[in-house]
């Protein structure tokens, strides 16, 4: 068969993944989720706020901290994502951040700050964050790790006293450890097939099956125990991934069958039925 390109075709929200259709958080309820009315709307957070990421470093950790991937993205693209729709910039971290971020440029009427090593913070969180702030007509709320001020306030004032955190929340916990980079790809891990799942994916074995977040499946396709599905794959309907394959950045086609096999920059075309421990790179079969 002959090598050839493959250009993998990506659904538009495909790459702004995240966990908004999921009924109930894997991560435990927060004590601010307890005490938030929830908006009808959250439309004016994309007018109103500036969405800060400050890169944190942990060198003891991994020297390139903001750059290392979880579940197929960068930790610094999971904490991007919960501010998507908003104006967003990319800070460098420093000694005194609340001056660095004085120093921003903007017409947004409150400025939100996290940091790059929080990737469990998602879109609810940040919406809760903006609310709750919002709704208390707030100037300035310390974060476990980040921080929410109106632009005014932070221009005239130059003495904010950070102090100690008024809220804390488990999707701000700070990636500082092997052990906690571990547990937050578990739980990153575990809501993406639960995500699957309610959109019509049988999985069986969801423990020991790992899906990117980019990934694209169709309802109606099976992934049986032990696949790792990575990168910007597609699996569409009717497919059945049998145990033991790698699929990377693949399309696998509607009634497709693959058992033990590992496919990359591929595609493998409706009805095939691919022979057990099969290599397939670069192809299209």
């Amino acid at each position: 068969m002959e090598d050839k390109d493959i250009d993998v075709m990506i659904a538009g929200g495909q790459i702004k993944f995240d966990f908004d259709l999921l009924e109930e958080n894997t991560i435990e309820e927060s004590p601010l989720s307890k005490t938030l009315i929830k908006a009808v709307s959250y439309d004016w957070i994309k007018e109103e706020v500036l969405f800060v990421v400050v890169k944190a470093y942990h060198d003891e950790v991994i020297k390139d901290m903001p750059n290392l991937s979880l579940c197929g993205k960068k930790m610094i693209d999971w904490v991007l994502n919960a501010g998507s729709g908003c104006q967003t910039k990319i800070i460098e971290d420093c000694e005194d951040i609340i001056s660095r971020v004085r120093g921003i440029s903007t017409d947004k009427k409150i400025i939100a700050v996290f940091y790059s090593d929080t990737p469990l913070l998602d879109k609810a969180s940040f919406n809760n964050f903006c609310q709750y702030f919002s709704s208390r007509n707030m100037n300035f709320i310390k974060l476990s790790r980040g921080f929410l001020v109106k632009t005014e306030f932070l221009r005239e004032n130059y003495n904010i006293a950070q102090g100690t955190s008024e809220l804390d929340d488990k999707c701000l916990l700070i990636m500082d450890s092997a052990k906690k980079i571990n547990y937050a790809s578990n739980i990153l891990y575990n809501n993406i097939s639960t995500y699957h799942i309610k959109n019509g994916v049988i999985i069986y074995g969801q423990n020991t099956v790992f899906i990117d977040a980019d990934v694209e499946i169709d309802a109606g396709v099976v992934i049986y125990p032990n696949n790792i599905i990575k990168g910007q794959s597609i699996i569409e309907e009717g497919a059945i991934i049998e145990s033991g394959n790698i699929i990377d950045n693949s399309i696998i086609s509607s009634n497709v069958k693959i058992k033990s096999s590992y496919v990359e920059n591929s595609k493998i075309s409706e009805n095939k039925e691919i022979e057990p421990f099969s290599k397939i790179i670069g192809q299209e079969l």
